[in-house]
């Protein structure tokens, strides 16, 4: 009987783990979303722009008309001499990589310390003799 409640225990356990996970890997994946779709706004540039492929004309004319905030003057003209958005620098890339690093190591001690707090719960409860031990 009460290893039967223990084994229900565990995979109510491990439904409501995975639900978590799953919760959380969404709420990074639209933050990613926003973080890309305010990038975009501001840099006029979409994900996968920027990487040295070269354009087609139709997307010459775009961008030739469009004014290029990263090219110091500020003042809506030309767009850094038509050459289109600017690829990331170096520092950019390297800052990019920081924060994704970053954000992948918050990710991960996040699900750390829920993990810490979920074994202190189960400890807590087998010394209290609500769960077997």
């Amino acid at each position: 009987m009460l290893q039967s409640h223990y084994v229900l225990l565990l995979c109510s356990f491990k439904e409501q783990l995975q639900q978590h996970v799953r919760v959380h890997a969404m709420e990074a994946v639209m933050a990613c979303w926003e973080i890309e779709q305010s990038l975009q706004s501001l840099t006029g540039v979409s994900p996968g722009e920027g990487t040295g492929a070269t354009m087609s004309e139709d997307e010459d004319e775009q961008v030739d008309s469009d004014a290029n905030i990263f090219d110091g003057s500020f003042d809506g003209g030309a767009d850094n001499m038509g050459f289109g958005p600017l690829v990331p620098t170096e520092n950019e890339r390297s800052l990019m990589e920081r924060v994704r690093q970053e954000l992948k190591h918050e990710l991960k001690h996040g699900y750390k310390e829920k993990i810490v707090d979920i074994r202190e719960e189960i400890l807590r409860k087998r010394r209290a003799g609500k769960l077997p031990g």
